[in-house]
Parts: C-alpha cells; structure tokens; sequence
C-alpha cells in the first residue's frame, strides 16, 4: 500500500503560479506510483488546473510596492493566521513556498513559532533580492527554511556572506525561454524598423510608464519619419487600458499590441527594446536585442526605491553578467528627452550594440544553464528524497 504524502504549495502572483504548476507537474512524472501525493495550496489557475485544492487565490495576498502591503497590513495579517490554523489542520509533509517573499517568510516564522514547522520541511524558491535591495534583510531568512532555492546565478554568494546556505538548480523560467530561443529559425532581424516598448508586467507599472514611452514615441517617429514599426507586449488583460492610451496619442497606427508568445518570432526579430525594469529585460538579453531599461513609480515607492534599492545591481543581466550593460534610467531620469537620445545612439549605431549584446546573451546562457537536467528535475529528486 502506497504512502499517503501532502505537499503544501503558497504562490503569490502569476509567474509563481507557472514555477509552482510546473514543478507539481514533474513531481507527479518522477513519482510515479511511489507516493500517494496530495496537493493543496495558495494558487493560480494553472495550479488549480493540475487539482491542487485550493485554500484560496493568490490574488488574495497580490500586493506589489511598500505602500500598498502598508495600507493592506492588518487584512494580509488575518489572511496569515487563518493560512498557518489551514496548515495545522492539514499537516503536510512539505511547505513550498514560491516568491512571494514577505508573505513566505511571515508564514514560516508562523509556523515555527507554534512548533508546527518541526514535523513539516520548509522549502522557499526564490529568495529576497538581497543583492538588489537592503542587504540587511538576509539576517531575517537565517534559519527559518530548511531549504532555500535560488533561481538566479551568483546569489548564493551574497547569502553565503550572511552564513546562509542556498542551492542553485537553474531557472525554470529562462530554462523554458532558451528552450523556445532554440526553435526559432533565426534571430537576425529580418525588418531593421521594428522596435518594441514594454511598459510592464504589472497594473501600478504601466500606469507609471506608459505615458512616457508614447510621448517618446511620438518624438522618436517625427524623428525618423515615421518609419519604425512599434510592437508592444503585454498580457492580455491590459490590452484595453493601454489600447485607451494608444488612441489617445494617436499611435493606434505605428503601434501592435502583440502577445508576448503568439509574437514570438516576430518580437525576436525587433531591433531595439526600451522595457521596463524586471524579467523581460533578462529575456530581450538572451535575444540580444539592445535594451533600455526604465522605471517609474509612485512618489513614495521612489523614496523607498533610493534609500533601500541598489541601483547596480537592480537590472538583472547587469548582475548576472557582472557588467553593466544595459543602462537604467529611474524616476525623474526617465524622461521624454533621456529616452529619445538613448534609443536614437542604439538604433543609429545598431551593429556596435548587438554585437556587445550578442557577447552579453553569450555570457548569460552559460550562467543560467549550469546543468542539463535542469530545475524543476532536480528540485522535483530534493523533494521526493525528503519525502521518502
């Protein structure tokens, strides 16, 4: 007879509902007939599509920016004590927790405070940005999990400074992303005028960005007379909000807003990016499409942004490559004039800065893929190791 074993997955937004859905994914296929394996879980669609029982949604626990988990504090504090009474009662095997930091970490110092932890292994993927953003912070992760996933290359030297042991296994996002990189038929660009603005991923950082890029839009096409075909990805249900603004400056002809993967190929083929700080600059990288990285926010996250937030080290190829390669303009930075001469020295001097963006893809691919096998199989042999 099988042996009855319960994993607990936490995800607090949409990227760590695609790691948590495909992680339970492989460790049904590595399974096999071994375990009687339950799933339960904070979710996504994704992971409710794969029958874990939901406790409820991520959307729940959804709150990006200081002042927004601020004014969300005592409705995020309930949430937690009524999650670490669920997992009492649940009594699982395992504790995933995916991102979500803040979150995460409240929720296992919870639970060792209660001592239900001593009988659960406490598992987080995706560590706080140390490297990034108020180095300090690490103290507060020192023996609270029992194992700590890094996805991103040369973090594990941060924490190693903090004594705090972390394991990389890959990354299971960009592991997915070179894997498509590799089907392409070619990543020459076939149309010199396609270019591509990426205002965010978020709700609060298009509505800080957007703005800007069209203005800049506007100025770049008198400029070089109209000649640049504009492509601008986005999930769908931003489509409408940016749709509005797209119209309002008149741009609804020299701008297509595209799906990021039905345009694959053809966002591939872009000559330049201006993109909004976060993961899409490490997948226009890996494209080796020269990027600018930009960001805006609210008055007060951008005083939080100066005094906690390392500037070097906030754009991600940046880091992982050691170099700085990709120019970040912040804030009050980030204006129509700044943008226009930025965009105007790559699209002009396009060779000299793809070929350091070729070097520079080069270089990141072998940081990330480290191990053929990949993420979501080494991690899925920990944790069926721990379970058995």
């Amino acid at each position: 007879m099988k042996k009855s074993k319960k994993i607990f997955v936490l995800v607090g937004e949409e990227s760590g509902d695609i790691i948590a859905s495909d992680l339970i994914h492989e460790i049904k296929i590595q399974n096999k007939d071994k375990f009687d394996l339950n799933f339960y879980g904070v979710t996504g669609p994704r992971m409710k599509s794969y029958g874990v029982s939901t406790i409820f949604d991520f959307t729940e626990i959804n709150y990006f920016g200081v002042s927004e988990i601020v004014l969300n504090f005592f409705s995020l504090k309930i949430k937690l004590n009524k999650l670490i009474k669920k997992i009492k009662f649940i009594n699982p095997d395992i504790l995933v927790t995916v991102d979500a930091k803040l979150f995460s970490l409240s929720l296992a110092q919870g639970l060792k405070k209660q001592n239900v932890s001593n009988e659960i292994k406490l598992i987080h993927i995706v560590l706080p940005t140390i490297w990034a953003h108020s180095p300090s912070r690490a103290y507060k992760w020192k023996k609270v999990f029992d194992i700590l996933v890094s996805i991103i290359p040369n973090e594990d030297n941060y924490f190693a400074s903090y004594d705090i042991k972390t394991v990389y296994l890959g990354n299971p996002i960009f592991e997915k992303f070179l894997n498509r990189v590799n089907t392409l038929k070619y990543l020459k660009p076939k149309n010199l005028t396609n270019c591509l603005i990426l205002p965010g991923s978020r709700e609060s950082e298009i509505k800080y960005n957007i703005d800007v890029l069209l203005k800049t839009v506007l100025k770049i096409n008198y400029h070089y007379k109209n000649k640049i075909k504009w492509l601008l990805p986005t999930l769908d249900r931003f489509q409408k909000t940016i749709l509005h603004k797209i119209k309002f400056y008149n741009l609804q002809h020299s701008i297509d807003i595209v799906n990021f993967d039905k345009s694959f190929q053809e966002i591939a083929e872009s000559k330049v990016a201006i993109s909004c700080s976060g993961t899409a600059t490490l997948q226009l990288s890996l494209l080796s499409i020269p990027t600018i990285v930009i960001y805006k926010t609210s008055f007060m996250n951008a005083i939080f942004g100066r005094l906690f937030v390392n500037i070097d080290n906030v754009v991600l190829p940046n880091f992982i490559s050691g170099k700085k390669i990709l120019p970040l303009l912040f804030q009050e930075k980030c204006n129509i004039e700044n943008l226009f001469k930025l965009f105007c020295e790559y699209y002009d001097n396009y060779k000299v800065h793809k070929n350091k963006f070729q070097k520079l893809s080069n270089d990141l691919k072998k940081e990330i893929i480290r191990d053929k096998n990949g993420f979501n199989y080494n991690l899925t042999k920990t944790i069926l190791n721990v379970l058995s």
